[in-house]
Formats: C-alpha cells, sequence, structure tokens
C-alpha cells in the first residue's frame, strides 16, 4: 500500500507541473501580456507552497515507508526466519504432504504441526539445499519442535517415507501383498486374509472369482488410521480406475473368453516373462493350446501355475511338486487354471487382449539371457529345450 499511495502522489505531483508548465509563454490573445505576467506570477506564488506541502507528504511517506519496511523485514529475519527450534525434537506427528506441494505450502503444514517454529525458516532450509526438490507427496512420521534442517533431513529419508507407502509390483501375489501390508501397517494378517476370503466390502468386479488379480500393481500411500478393509478396497478401486480403458469384458467377448480368463491369462503372462514385448506371442501359444483340436495339447503345461498352488517361487520344481494333485496343476489339468495366480499390470492385461498372430505352441524363458524362445514343432521345441539347459535350466 505504501507504494501505491507514493505513485498516486506523485502523479498529482507531476500533474501539477504539467499543468503549470503548458501555460503560453506570453498573455492571451488581444495583447493582455501584462495582465498575463502578473496572473503566473501570483499563480505561481499560489502553486509553491503547494508543491512544497505535497513534497513533504512525500518525504514522510517515504520515510515511513522506509521504516515500515524495516519493521516487516525485522519480523521475517529476526521473527521467523532467524528464530528456530533448538532440536532435537520429542514427540511425533504425522503429516501429509500433497501433490504438488510447493515449499512454502510444506513449510505451512509443518509448522502447523508444530514441527518447525515457522514457515519460513523452513523455507529458508529448503532453498539452501537443491534436494528439497525430491520430497514426494504422502505421509511422514517427524518430530515436533525440531530444527528446520532436521525436519527438512527427515523429509528427504525414505525410511520416513516408506512406512506409509506400499509398492504392489507387478506379478505380487494376494498372500504376498497381504505379508507386506501386514509388515508396514501392524494389522494382523489373520485380519487380512479374512477380508479376502469374504471379500464383499471390496467391491470387486461382478465377473471376478476371487481378489486374485485384482489388487492393482501401484505405489500407494497409506493412510494413517485407515481400516484394513478401506486400504483394500483401494488397491481394487485402482483395479477399476486403471483398467476402465481397456474394456475387459468388451474384448474378452472378442476372444470368446470370459472377463475372469482374461485376468488368468494376464496373471500367468505375468509370472512366466519379463519382457513386455513377449507377452503377446505368449498370451498366443495360451490360446492356441486352449483351442488345439489336434488332442496333442489338452494341457497347458505351465510351471508359474503350480508354483503358485505349492507358493514356492525359488529353484527348480521336484517331479514330486511336479505331479502334485491340485486344481492350478497345468500339467494334470487341462485347460486354464480355477483363478489368477498373480496381480497382473496393465501390459500384461494388454497381451491376453491383444494376442500376437502365430502358430507357437511352445515358449521358454532362458535363464541367462533373459529371452523367451517360441517353438511350433517338436524339433523346434527340442532345440529351444537344449539352449534352455545349456544356460542352467533344469
Amino acid at each position: 500500500m505504501i507504494g501505491d499511495d507514493l505513485d498516486e502522489l506523485l502523479d498529482d505531483t507531476s500533474g501539477s507541473r504539467a499543468s503549470y508548465r503548458g501555460r503560453p509563454a506570453g498573455g492571451g490573445r488581444g495583447g493582455h501580456g501584462g495582465r498575463g505576467g502578473r496572473g503566473r506570477a501570483r499563480r505561481r506564488g499560489r502553486t509553491a507552497p503547494k508543491l512544497i506541502a505535497i513534497l513533504v507528504v512525500v518525504t514522510v511517506v517515504l520515510c515511513g515507508g522506509i521504516y515500515g519496511a524495516g519493521k516487516v523485514i525485522g519480523r521475517v529475519t529476526a521473527g521467523e526466519s532467524a528464530i528456530d527450534y533448538p532440536g532435537p525434537g520429542d514427540s511425533s506427528v504425522i503429516i501429509q504432504i500433497q501433490a504438488g506441494s510447493t515449499a512454502r505450502d510444506i513449510a505451512r503444514v509443518l509448522a502447523s504441526a508444530e514441527v518447525v517454529r515457522t514457515p519460513a525458516v523452513f523455507v529458508n532450509a529448503a532453498a539452501a539445499d537443491e534436494r528439497s526438490r525430491s520430497i514426494q507427496p504422502g505421509f511422514y512420521r517427524l518430530k515436533q519442535h525440531l530444527r528446520a534442517a532436521d525436519a527438512l533431513a527427515t523429509l528427504l529419508d525414505v525410511k520416513s517415507h516408506t512406512l506409509f507407502r506400499l509398492t504392489i509390483t507387478e506379478g505380487m501375489t494376494v498372500k504376498q501383498v497381504l505379508t507386506t501390508l501386514a509388515e508396514r501397517t501392524g494389522q494382523p494378517l489373520s485380519t487380512l486374509e479374512e477380508i479376502v476370503k469374504n471379500p464383499g466390502e471390496l467391491q470387486l468386479p461382478s465377473y471376478a472369482t476371487g481378489v486374485e488379480g485384482y489388487l492393482y500393481p501401484f505405489t500407494y500411500d497409506l493412510r494413517p488410521g485407515a481400516s484394513a478393509t478401506a486400504t483394500l478396497k483401494s488397491f481394487v478401486d485402482r483395479f477399476r480406475t486403471e483398467t476402465a480403458a481397456l474394456d475387459i469384458e468388451a474384448g474378452a467377448a472378442a476372444l470368446g473368453r470370459t472377463p475372469q480368463d482374461i485376468i488368468t491369462i494376464a496373471s500367468i503372462i505375468e509370472r512366466e516373462v519379463k519382457n513386455p514385448n513377449e507377452g503377446p506371442k505368449v498370451a498366443r501359444v495360451i490360446y492356441n493350446r486352449l483351442t488345439d483340436t489336434s488332442g496333442r495339447f489338452r494341457r497347458l503345461d505351465l510351471d508359474s501355475t503350480t508354483r503358485y498352488a505349492l507358493n514356492e517361487y525359488e529353484g527348480p520344481l521336484t517331479q514330486s511338486q511336479l505331479a502334485s494333485s491340485n486344481p492350478y496343476n497345468t500339467r494334470r489339468v487341462a485347460g486354464l487354471p480355477p483363478g489368477a495366480i498373480s496381480n497382473p499390470g496393465k501390459w500384461a492385461l494388454e497381451s491376453a487382449l491383444h494376442p500376437a498372430d502365430g502358430p507357437w505352441m511352445y515358449f521358454v524363458s532362458l535363464p541367462r539371457s533373459n529371452v523367451t524362445i517360441f517353438a511350433t514343432t517338436d524339433r523346434e521345441w527340442q532345440e529351444a529345450l537344449a539352449r534352455y539347459r545349456s544356460e542352467g535350466g533344469s
């Protein structure tokens, strides 16, 4: 406001000067020069005190402005910026940083929670450390009454953030998700398992035969105090959001399959191959076997489905394991297993919905080369197996 008032006063002063200088040097028409001169003298006499008065006001305003500014600066530097908690902090508090927050936004949250003394002291600390740009949105646990530099260090410490963050990676099973969630939140694993057994409140898609396949791979910010049901439902909600554009039901109908079949096939693709570009070809092998009329390929013969049933994901499977009797053993049971064997990501779902064109009936992923070989004939398959074994496969 001081600046605005000062501009207005200066505008008035310049207007007076323009009006004065704009008068003709001589008198008006009709030779009244003498009278004009005396008029100018009188007007000059009246204008001069006004100018002096205005200049005095301007001077007072300027001085007041500098003094006022000094007081304001004093509050920022000596008050907000200079005053910091001595640390090392005491009781803890949980704060949330929203996506898109500026340093000033974060500072207000911290000051409101009494983590730092003032917003300004944190803004200064953040400005002095370029790493502050990497602060992620989410929930954090911090001590109260910290030095601003210590508060910033805590926000930059991955451990203070990951406590309230859970990443469901592509291909994780429901069992793996529940175990991680229980460890992260302290909620009993048995409670989580009971929700999965009776998933009505999770609002699964109508075509789902169970929870497996519908906990969408994503990095979630866990809301402190949220119920186990609400947390698990957020994973299912994410599935709905991320797959809406895929139109799984229409895609399944076009392939002559059910939507649940698509989820199951995608979950197999997720566990069988590492490279997304190989997904459509693996999908084609599965579809070719499911629709084979020769009688030679009545079963899928997949290790991944047996591993799921046995919860065994490391090392080679034994002959007794491969011969185990369960509905997920696709070496013994024809067709697809009764449900998904993992939670697939979007690329695997797209592969299941859009299989490549080809005659392949076999595939094997090489352990060292990390590529998948596809075969159509028995001879090609034997060659692929030989290469697999040469890389240590068994």
